[in-house]
């Protein structure tokens, strides 16, 4: 090993705190990089010990060096999933009950090891629910594995087993102030928080109880089939089979979480920008789907407020990606001469925002005028009005994706070419102000800012 191993501070702040509750020790001597032991095994990793470590480059990493005493092993995760499949009707419909019972009876054998179950409990730890979405999408990502073509059976299942656990360990490196953060991230914290999946993956690699495969899993799981993805905007056979089912798994718990309605949002969000999942997956979902729906509950009529909103959101998206149309006309014949890693970004940015407004299009609002528009909506029934929300929610957020994404991206270009794609950011954002100028009320512009 060399002397480079740095110990995040971040990290070990919150392994400090669960040792308040659970007790931490050090699993075996902690070595300085050359060769001071700092922390007998047995010690426990308390606030003293903490300066210590922070203090020295370590010769091992510190994430195979300690155990949570009282750690996850002492849930039983297979009755977390079971309680899971009880609570979320879609994840239940998703899982099948065949391959939830097949999945179940595995977590219920699982066995991790020391480095493995300590990485889960700290990820718990942060939050009331975090063990549950580990599960989740451990659960799910594996009983979908299971029928999709071309992929293993039994080592195939233990690793999207054990990568869905522990999907997430990324976030534990990254400051909490911007993990929390309750307003939007500005374009530099976003990196933080898109680096999560290549720091777990990092650290798995070499992991006793994850390895290669498991890590490569992590490392995929919040990529697209269609390169729009993060952290590495892979596409198409990049992805390996365990991302594609990882990614799938990630979304699809994230909406069941959401609360209200997840069969629509989520038949939504597969279904508006075409080629982003693996379709075998998504024949399955659709089922999935179908099977969970229930009768929408008696609601009330939105109230006249509420449908003005809705249209002003309609004339809002259909005025900026108005306005952006003939942006991307320029955009693309501006980067005709440009290097290949320009003109591949910025084609495959504008390629998106066309995909986008071809997915507004199909909804038929924007074909409406204004007042057409006003009236349609309040015509609709309340189950009506809200699947209209959830198409807008959705696509204003990949439309932000897009932005987001781009401005990542455009860093791994060189200077000039840097400087050039954040030109053509700038005037996209310039085209999407000067839409909401012209037609956002105030509670609409403040939701666009």
């Amino acid at each position: 090993m060399t002397d480079t191993l740095v110990v995040n501070e971040h990290y070990l702040n919150r392994v400090v705190a669960v040792a308040e509750t659970a007790g931490v020790e050090a699993a075996e001597d902690i070595m300085s990089g050359n060769g001071i032991k700092l922390l007998a095994k047995g010690t426990r990793i308390d606030a003293n010990a903490k300066e210590r470590l922070l203090q020295h480059k370590l010769r091992k990493p510190l994430e195979s060096s300690v155990r949570v005493i009282d750690g996850v092993a002492l849930r039983q995760l297979d009755q977390v999933a079971e309680a899971l499949l009880d609570r979320h009707a879609l994840l239940a419909s998703v899982c099948g009950s065949v391959d939830a019972r097949r999945v179940t009876a595995a977590l219920q054998a699982l066995r991790l090891t020391s480095s493995t179950e300590s990485m889960l409990s700290v990820y718990a730890a942060q939050g009331p629910h975090k063990l549950e979405h580990a599960v989740g999408v451990s659960l799910m990502g594996a009983s979908m594995q299971h029928n999709l073509p071309g992929a293993g059976s039994g080592d195939g299942q233990q690793v999207l087993m054990v990568a869905g656990l522990l999907h997430d360990v990324g976030e534990l490196y990254i400051d909490p102030a911007i993990l929390n953060a309750r307003s939007r991230l500005t374009a530099e914290q976003w990196k933080h928080i898109a680096a999560h999946p290549i720091v777990a993956a990092h650290l798995l690699r070499d992991m006793p109880g994850a390895g290669p495969q498991v890590a490569e899993a992590v490392l995929c799981h919040h990529e697209r089939l269609d390169g729009f993805g993060y952290p590495q905007g892979l596409r198409g056979t990049q992805l390996p089979l365990s991302g594609q089912v990882l990614a799938l798994a990630e979304m699809l718990m994230g909406l069941i979480e959401s609360g209200r309605s997840p069969a629509e949002r989520a038949s939504v969000a597969v279904k508006l920008i075409p080629g982003e999942f693996n379709r075998h997956l998504l024949a399955r979902v659709a089922q999935a789907i179908r099977r969970s729906a229930t009768a929408p509950a008696e609601q009330e009529a939105a109230p006249q407020s509420a449908i003005e909103t809705l249209a002003q959101r309609v004339a809002l998206l259909d005025t900026t990606l108005g306005r952006l149309r003939p942006l991307e006309d320029s955009i693309e014949e501006r980067i005709r001469s440009s290097s290949p890693g320009l003109r591949e970004l910025m084609q495959h940015t504008v390629d998106r925002g066309r995909r986008i407004r071809l997915a507004f299009s199909s909804t038929g609002l924007n074909t409406l005028g204004p007042q057409e528009l006003r009236e349609r909506l309040a015509a609709m029934d309340a189950q009506v009005q809200f699947e209209v929300d959830i198409v807008l929610r959705e696509i204003e957020w990949r439309m932000h994706e897009v932005k987001r994404e781009t401005r990542l991206r455009l860093e791994r270009l060189p200077p000039a070419d840097a400087a050039l794609a954040l030109q053509f950011v700038e005037e996209s954002k310039d085209a999407a102000r000067s839409a909401v100028q012209e037609v956002a009320s105030p509670a609409v512009q403040r939701a666009s800012a």
